[in-house]
């Protein structure tokens, strides 16, 4: 399938490396961008063909649009996608404000268009194993269970972090994605969130770049907990914060009746697992190491051991579009998340329980013998 591009900032380079080296059901053969010079650098570095955003909606070639620019705009580009009667394929989140994520779904239904929506970093072999192991009944029910994810504020090595601190971004609509999207895949849909707020630090100082020593001011809340009900009855408890130094919680760590299982950083693709089956029991780790969507990356990126498959959830999706069937990363998982995200703000607004508006069904396991059908491994 012929692929194009809208919004060619750093991301952008990932898609087309992942494209040309691990995928082989679609190729990205154009680029557009509002701003101009972004585009041609692109599309020079990997000899595609350079558009206008228009140009490149109107281009009969282009079947499926990857929309790649930042989240507030992703409701208004992936509208243009979508009523260009294009697949489109969004960056998370689906869209900041739910009442225009659910647009979208309707927008692609009324069009018969593929709506899909990242992250797929639940596609790689860490979640999908502990899934696999979870749906082999291998800790028994999921009845509780903790995530957590902190760090002391992009401000430190970000350039440009103002957007991290406004409307819009915050540690949940920039990371819980990641997150949500695993507990939905492993547990099912939430029904209602409960949670609080704090804002530590009123100012941030930026750390690098041009800007370096520029006071920037805080206007969202940067440290929220949080308490999920799911609907199979799990009770998960939530961490996110901008303002911890240093801490030494696990990412998602789930409570089954029959043990407890440990799960990778859901931010990445692979990763270890640690599972225990017996009371007071010893950790045992479960490697992905050598399995497909889990092996190490050290050539495409020496910063980050963990593989780097960014482009599974389109190539999925692409698969899925040639075989008639839902797609893992769709609309509805992706509005649902989103509607995780909102309730969970307006709780801490409302300072009570919140019940969500939205449904959805979960994932289908992605075996090693399914994603060799469209992966070059």
């Amino acid at each position: 399938m012929k692929v194009g591009i809208i919004g060619c900032g750093n991301i952008a380079d990932t898609y087309i490396k992942n494209s040309k080296k691990y995928f082989k059901n679609f190729q990205i053969v154009t680029c557009a961008d509002r701003i101009d010079k972004a585009s041609k650098n692109l599309a020079n570095k990997y000899s595609i063909n350079q558009l206008s955003v228009e140009g490149l909606l109107k281009d009969k070639e282009v079947e499926l649009v990857i929309n790649l620019t930042t989240p507030q705009d992703h409701y208004t580009v992936s509208k243009s996608i979508l009523e260009s009667n294009k697949h489109a394929y969004s960056e998370k989140p689906i869209s900041i404000a739910f009442s225009n994520g659910k647009k979208l779904l309707e927008l692609a239904k009324k069009n018969n268009v593929y709506l899909g929506c990242a992250p797929d970093t639940f596609l790689g072999a860490g979640v999908q194993t502990a899934k696999k192991l979870l749906e082999d009944n291998a800790i028994g029910k999921i009845q509780l269970g903790s995530i957590a994810m902190a760090v002391p504020g992009h401000e430190i090595w970000h350039p440009n972090p103002d957007f991290y601190y406004k409307y819009g971004g915050g540690p949940i609509l920039d990371m819980g994605p990641y997150y949500f999207t695993t507990l939905v895949n492993l547990l099912g849909p939430v029904i209602s969130v409960n949670s609080k707020a704090k804002t530590v630090h009123k100012e941030r100082v930026i750390g690098s770049g041009e800007r370096k020593n520029q006071i920037i001011k805080v206007e969202i809340p940067t440290s929220i907990i949080s308490h999920l009900e799911f609907e199979n009855g799990s009770i998960i408890d939530a961490f996110f914060s901008f303002d911890v130094w240093k801490h030494n919680k696990n990412h998602i760590e789930l409570y089954g009746d029959k043990g407890s299982i440990n799960l990778p950083d859901p931010n990445m693709f692979g990763g270890s697992l640690k599972i225990c089956k017996s009371k007071n029991g010893v950790w045992k780790t479960v490697s992905t190491d050598k399995m497909n969507l889990g092996r190490y990356n050290d050539e495409m990126d020496t910063n980050t051991p963990l593989a780097n498959y960014r482009g599974i959830g389109l190539a999925e999706m692409v698969d899925s579009i040639k075989n008639n069937r839902k797609n893992r990363c769709n609309a509805e998982l992706g509005l649902h998340v989103l509607d995780i995200m909102d309730s969970i703000l307006k709780s801490v607004k409302m300072s009570k329980k919140i019940k969500l508006r939205s449904t959805c069904k979960k994932p289908q396991y992605l075996s090693e013998k399914e994603n060799i059908q469209f992966l070059k491994l």
